[in-house]
């Protein structure tokens, strides 16, 4: 895809390479969050899942310099040099692959029992054999060796309540405003009157938001997912509103027009310590093991849609001669927040400190998804006896 977009001589090549890079990058949010769940412990899991967000943000901020520094090169090396970077990253992945270890649950599933305990002593070192022996048997026993199952699983009697768990965790995070935020920043400033500054605010939103990710790692496993949600949720909509009332000024001061731009910049904080990263957390907790890949697959088509949708639409709210509201597009998106953390509420449950198979054995109990922070699962100890005593 980089190779396409580099050498492009036509629109229609630079497109089909774009095609290609977002492809695989949609394998990325598929992938990437999976492994993690499985291969994590569950104390740590929270915190290991978000850093696919924070690789996302530091990209931004790495694209965002490399932009504002070949700015004033002529010609199409001022073109050529941000989109060729590109190659450094997968390069730089599939150096390093050797060193990654299986997911000890996948090995399982294709029954692959001595590579999943090579696997399991590569990610526990400290661990003796008796206990990767114990682990082997208490994940062989439990539902995450079950077969794959088919894209009708997905939305069955057992699944369709996590599938909809992961939906909204997805949806919520491009719903919410992050388009008007990452991708219209430097455009919104400038209709604000701020031209030459425009740029260098967008560059400190994304470091402010770097920083807002490495403080959730040690948040995320503390306080949970859900509170997250509902406080970064809450945040965002707070700031939205800010820059919604600026934008019913006609003629706003300096004062004023200061307080937009710090508003927005803590509306993307708000977003990086709550919807960006919680979200991959929780699709990759919440989907059943025999569908997830499937799961997280439909959830981030739900989120790409989503994310043409507001991307698409962005500029007709914003400009005339259209709907021509400019900063009162926050209103909307404000509301929208508030509406998502209701959602968060009642539909987002807490599976912080819980291992994947605690995780199936509260959905399949029926459990409301609001107590799952308050119910009791097997203990780990005697998971294998309970099982086995319910096998025929």
């Amino acid at each position: 895809g980089v190779l396409l977009q580099t050498t492009a001589r036509t629109s229609a090549q630079f497109t089909v390479g774009r095609f290609l890079s977002f492809g695989m990058t949609g394998m990325t949010i598929v992938v990437v969050p999976i492994y993690l769940a499985e291969t994590s412990p569950k104390v740590l899991r929270g915190m290991m899942t978000s850093t696919l967000q924070l690789m996302i943000v530091f990209g931004q901020l790495i694209a965002s310099l490399v932009t504002f520094g070949t700015q004033h090169i002529s010609g199409d090396k001022g073109w050529q040099i941000p989109v060729g970077l590109q190659f450094i990253a997968p390069a730089f992945i599939v150096g390093l692959l050797p060193l990654v270890p299986e997911s000890p649950r996948w090995l399982l599933t294709r029954n692959r029992i001595d590579e999943a305990k090579v696997s399991l002593r590569r990610l526990y070192k400290n661990h003796t054999e008796a206990e990767i022996e114990q682990e082997v048997d208490i994940l062989r026993h439990a539902h995450s060796t079950e077969e794959k199952g088919p894209w009708s699983e997905v939305f069955n009697k057992e699944n369709r309540k996590r599938t909809m768990v992961a939906v909204i965790a997805m949806f919520g995070q491009q719903i919410t405003g992050q388009a008007f935020s990452s991708q219209y920043s430097v455009v919104f400033y400038q209709s604000q009157g701020y031209k030459s500054q425009a740029f260098l605010f967008n560059i400190l939103s994304n470091v402010t938001g770097l920083v807002c990710l490495i403080a959730t790692w040690f948040m995320i496993d503390q306080i949970g997912r859900r509170p997250m949600l509902m406080i970064g949720g809450s945040g965002m909509a707070i700031f939205l509103f800010i820059v919604g009332g600026v934008g019913l000024e006609k003629h706003p001061n300096d004062s004023e027009r200061g307080a937009l731009v710090a508003s927005f910049i803590l509306f993307a904080c708000s977003y990086n310590l709550s919807w960006a990263p919680v979200s991959y957390v929780v699709v990759s907790e919440a989907a059943s093991t025999r569908v997830k890949e499937k799961t997280n697959l439909f959830a981030s088509v739900i989120s790409i849609i989503t994310t043409f949708v507001t991307s698409f639409t962005i500029p007709y709210l914003l400009n005339a001669p259209y709907a021509a509201l400019g900063a009162k597009v926050g209103f909307i998106y404000g509301s929208i927040n508030w509406v998502m953390v209701g959602v968060a509420y009642f539909f987002i449950p807490e599976m912080k400190g819980r291992s994947l198979e605690e995780v199936d054995e509260l959905f399949a109990s029926g459990e409301s998804l609001r107590n799952f922070s308050k119910a009791k699962t097997t203990p780990t100890a005697t998971y294998i006896e309970d099982t086995a005593r319910k096998e025929p």
